[in-house]
């Protein structure tokens, strides 16, 4: 499937914004899944520079060091999807695997979760697979997928609490079990086209996934009920939505915030165009990507 990406982030100030730096992963790699075509990622009157992080992803470190009432970062792509069944080979990462059993602010269980994880034992003993498809479904059942319920800053433990949230709070939950039972698991953030025609949300998309021996990281997105296909975009991976959220940072100003987030996903024929948000004479921070392979 080609698949065409257009992310607009707009945040406003009530005072002036006097210094800002945010770590931005909105940039997907090409691999098993996916072959990045074109990608590039903008923010008008900021300075971007692009590394990689330990996990593997594509990120940028933005910094606007002048007072603005106002920052845009704006995301536009085309790129080539196939439908692996879910499946990314386990040697697509350097850390070891050890790494993904550790528990995070996210992710770390109570008793509650601990409770919730012990049914799931005996049939992920006996059918690896079938077990975490199982628990998948039970997660997607006792977790209600409800909007505006739950913030960036809810752990697993309070989602199972509440059973309810987004599907940030089904992959954190999902992970939590995951851990508790011995079995690695990371958190994804990334698109997700659901049909034909172009598709405007507020929101990207989040999915987790387990590593199976032999077989390698199998995704799994509770909201949904399914596993990855060729409509899955993946951007980033880690430990939680801490590792992998699209933008984070710190800023010194700037009083009350404002967040705009607009997302469009579409299968095309046509590449997409940034809108052009800046003035002609402004100072426009620009990386493109073209047919990333590593």
């Amino acid at each position: 499937m080609r698949i065409l990406v257009q992310h607009r982030t707009e945040y406003r100030y009530s005072q002036p914004l006097l210094h800002s730096v945010q770590y931005v992963r909105l940039t997907p790699r090409s691999g098993t899944s996916q072959t990045v075509n074109r990608w590039k990622v903008t923010c008008p009157g900021a300075d971007l520079s692009e590394w990689s992080d330990h996990y593997g992803n594509i990120c940028h470190t933005l910094v606007i060091a002048r007072p603005v009432t106002g920052m845009v970062i704006e995301v536009a792509g085309d790129l080539r999807t196939i439908d692996t069944a879910g499946v990314i080979p386990s040697g697509t990462t350097a850390l070891p695997v050890e790494v993904y059993l550790r528990e995070t602010g996210y992710t770390k269980a109570d008793a509650a979760i601990a409770k919730f994880a012990r049914q799931f034992r005996k049939p992920l003993a006996d059918d690896p697979i079938g077990g975490l498809h199982a628990f998948m479904l039970a997660v997607r059942d006792t977790v209600a997928y409800e909007k505006n319920t739950t913030t960036v800053h809810t752990t697993a433990a309070e989602t199972l609490a509440a059973g309810r949230g987004v599907c940030q709070d089904h992959a954190h939950l999902f992970i939590s079990v995951c851990r508790q039972l011995g079995v690695p698991a990371r958190y994804v953030s990334g698109y997700l086209c659901h049909g034909e025609g172009q598709q405007q949300t507020t929101a990207s998309h989040a999915w987790a996934e387990a590593l199976v021996p032999d077989l390698g990281w199998v995704s799994f997105d509770c909201a949904n009920g399914v596993s990855a296909t060729d409509a899955y975009i993946r951007v980033a991976v880690g430990l939680d939505y801490a590792d992998a959220g699209p933008v984070r940072g710190v800023r010194t100003g700037g009083g009350a915030e404002v967040l705009d987030v607009t997302v469009q996903v579409s299968p095309r024929t046509i590449a997409p165009k940034p809108s052009e948000t800046a003035r002609p004479d402004a100072k426009k921070a620009s990386l493109e990507r073209q047919s990333d392979q590593q």
